[in-house]
């Protein structure tokens, strides 16, 4: 009983939550102006539906303080912003840690009277540039560092003038920060980080690829020993190619990097790079360092891997795998789409390494060290919104502040967020995140934005709101079982329309409607359902249930044409009238009488000029779904029996049920200047005279009885003359 009313009370709590309105004096009271980081330490929960403010908006207005908000209740936690119909459990929890409760007006009140502090990332950032910079020590042999202090003396001058260079005002911060060791990489600093794991893969590479040591099979856990190759993938900016340059030199590796600027077809990889796998650099010969155990020490950095298509770079992927199966020295490739098709395939044969977007927290330490050595002023607050539009970004980030104060280094937060929505980077969805962004109810957006849903991928979209609007719980119906049913129709409507308009534009190819396009099929249904989504976005059975009737249709097209001669109805009426008795006609003796039916099935086959294969398929589509197989009860030795006995027996059909193929020979003399001119083979089909006596259609006549005595005794007396010979021979 206590369990069912706990049920229960749950129950009547999530269709109040449903039901509960929004603020009811939505922008009625003035947002006091605080101090700069007065929230900075403070950890909040908001539960329930405040009265002037939206729950999106109070959490920008923490985390412009510095506050930070969480989604459940901890020790750590500082307040509870409480609002109406706030939920049981975390006020409960909240009574039960002791958790101090604010209203909003007491939320207001703090803002307005707590002092400002200074954020610990400007602390920190003061530090680090008060800190003398750490050189890092590269092991290096005798010989190679004879060579280099010898050099010293005629390489300072050059030093000194590119530092000056780099310390000019002229230098983007991309290139004046950019990290000089693998510790200044953001989001690259733990032991099981991907360029610790990129180091400990190119030091041990000439001794792995010695000793013959294969992939493991468990690819999580492995350390790309079996590999000649290293594949690092993921979004722009990173730092991946800054991981693969920095491995390299830290690992003593001298390299050659070619980008997307370079052509990389499979004629230039072969002639070209090729060579260079197998070439040594003069140090190692004045220096003696070439060893049969050690190897070369230069790598091969192949940039934008994924750019490898089209005309200038066709078939260099394929070329590139085979450069890395016979390579001896490693090769670092390095791509965006880790799910292309072409990246699928050379994957398979390199070290996967996949790079995740640095967290805010340590953008934020690293860009406000980059604005004090620059004599920027911009908040962490600021700052971190600077972030969040650039979809984490390191270079765009770098660019836009770079860019945002060249004519004043004071950022104020309004400002950065301004700037920031204007900048904010486009990122490529997949399916499954655009249809649940159509259908979020937290988020505020416009027709624009909404639209622009759409255009991620306007042919496969529109099937995902299809297939998960009947799922979502409109915010706008509040529990009302009328309402949500009013929307939910006029959501399908909506539906009906954008197809109606999808088959306009395919039809008479007007792709000047998509724009209408999508204002049916995605921004009116989204509207409709703004909600909550009850269960995971699901995948379009529309596909599969489209695939299945194509090939229905093809099956009843073929069958149609087989039974033409007897049998005039369109593949319709076959479908509809004949299939079902056919389909008892074909099974039911099999059923009943086993073996005996199968004489009287194979005479109805051969009456309506079916084959084996048109008997497999006449079944597929005359069974429904959920209707019972008619050949469940029939026993596995009966249908052997059916099989071996059609395919023995001699059927007229009045079509060709297979092909011969002729065969084809190598042509001669001038054919092999028109194969080295166009690259192709010529080939000639080889005359062959037609058997006809092998065509089934056509019937030979028997020779007369006389005539086949009389060869039958002809043949009887040349054998027994041969035995003859061979008796006298003996």
């Amino acid at each position: 009983m206590a369990t069912d009313q706990a049920s229960s009370a749950k129950k009547g709590a999530y269709r109040s939550y449903l039901s509960r309105e929004g603020p009811r004096a939505l922008g009625s009271k003035e947002i006091p102006q605080g101090a700069e980081n007065c929230l900075e330490g403070l950890t909040f929960v908001i539960t329930g539906v405040l009265e002037s403010m939206e729950r999106s908006e109070s959490q920008s207005l923490i985390e412009r303080y510095g506050g930070k908000v969480t989604g459940s209740l901890s020790k750590r936690t500082s307040y509870v912003v409480v609002g109406r119909d706030a939920g049981e459990s975390k006020m409960a929890k909240a009574n039960q840690l002791g958790t101090k409760q604010l209203d909003e007006d007491g939320l207001l009140d703090l803002i307005r009277k707590l002092p400002g502090k200074t954020s610990k990332y400007e602390i920190e950032a003061a530090k680090q540039s008060q800190s003398k910079p750490s050189t890092a020590k590269f092991k290096s042999s005798p010989s190679l560092a004879k060579i280099s202090q010898s050099k010293m003396s005629s390489a300072k001058p050059a030093a000194k003038k590119a530092t000056d260079e780099g310390s000019s005002q002229s230098l983007m911060w991309v290139d004046k920060y950019k990290p000089q060791t693998l510790k200044q990489i953001i989001g690259q600093t733990g032991d099981k980080s991907n360029a610790r794991k990129l180091m400990n893969w190119l030091q041990n590479w000439h001794r792995n690829i010695s000793s013959g040591k294969k992939p493991a099979f468990n690819r999580f856990s492995d350390d790309g020993s079996g590999f000649k190759a290293a594949l690092l993938s993921g979004p722009p900016g990173v730092g991946k190619t800054t991981t693969a340059t920095l491995v390299c030199k830290e690992a003593g590796f001298s390299f050659v990097e070619l980008n997307a600027s370079d052509t990389r077809s499979k004629r230039k990889l072969k002639d070209e790079v090729s060579e260079s796998l197998n070439n040594h650099t003069l140090v190692d010969f004045f220096g003696g360092q070439v060893t049969p155990s050690e190897g070369q020490r230069h790598c091969l950095v192949m940039d934008e891997v994924d750019g490898m298509a089209g005309n200038e770079d066709r078939g260099g992927v394929a070329e590139l795998i085979q450069l890395i199966k016979n390579s001896k020295i490693p090769v670092i490739c390095m791509c965006n789409d880790r799910n292309h098709q072409k990246i699928r395939s050379l994957a398979n044969h390199c070290f996967d390494l996949r790079f995740q977007r640095p967290r805010v927290e340590q953008i934020k330490a690293a860009m406000m060290s980059v604005a004090f050595k620059e004599g920027l002023k911009i908040s962490p607050p600021a700052l971190q919104e600077v972030i969040v539009a650039a979809n984490q970004d390191v270079r765009q980030i770098m660019h836009n502040l770079s860019m945002w104060t060249s004519t004043d280094r004071n950022l104020s937060y309004d400002q950065a967020k301004s700037d920031a929505n204007k900048a904010k980077k486009d990122a490529h969805l997949g399916p499954f995140d655009v249809c649940r962004q159509v259908f979020a109810g937290g988020e505020r957006m416009s027709v624009i934005d909404k639209t622009d849903l759409f255009f991620q991928d306007y042919s496969f979209g529109p099937l995902f709101v299809q297939e998960n609007y009947p799922s979502c719980t409109p915010f706008a119906a509040r529990g009302d079982m009328r309402m949500q049913m009013k929307l939910l129709s006029q959501a399908a409507d909506s539906i009906a329309q954008g197809d109606l308009v999808d088959r306009q534009i395919r039809s008479t190819q007007n792709w000047g409607l998509l724009p209408t396009q999508a204002i049916f099929s995605t921004v009116l249904p989204g509207e409709a359902m703004k909600g909550s989504i009850g269960q995971m976005i699901q995948f379009p059975q529309w596909l599969g249930k489209n695939s299945t009737r194509n090939k229905n249709d093809r099956t009843l097209q073929e069958l149609r044409t087989h039974m033409g001669l007897k049998n005039p109805a369109d593949k319709h009426e076959i479908n509809m009238d004949y299939l079902p008795l056919l389909r008892k006609a074909l099974t039911q003796p099999l059923a009943t009488r086993g073996a005996e039916g199968i004489g009287e099935i194979i005479q109805v086959m051969d009456e309506y000029s079916l084959t084996r294969e048109d008997f497999d398929s006449l079944l597929e589509v005359a069974t429904w779904p959920n209707s019972k197989n008619c050949m469940a009860n029939v026993d596995s030795k009966v249908k052997a029996a059916f099989t071996r006995t059609y395919n023995k027996s001699v059927h007229l059909t009045p079509y060709a049920t297979g092909s011969s193929v002729a065969k084809k020979k190598r042509g001669a003399g001038g054919g092999e200047e028109l194969e080295e001119e166009e690259g192709g083979e010529v080939e000639e089909e080889e005359e062959e005279e037609e058997d006809i006596t092998k065509d089934s259609m056509i019937k030979l006549k028997k020779k007369p009885a006389a005539k086949a005595a009389k060869a039958t005794g002809k043949g009887k007396a040349g054998k027994s003359g041969s035995k003859g010979k061979l008796a006298k021979k003996k």
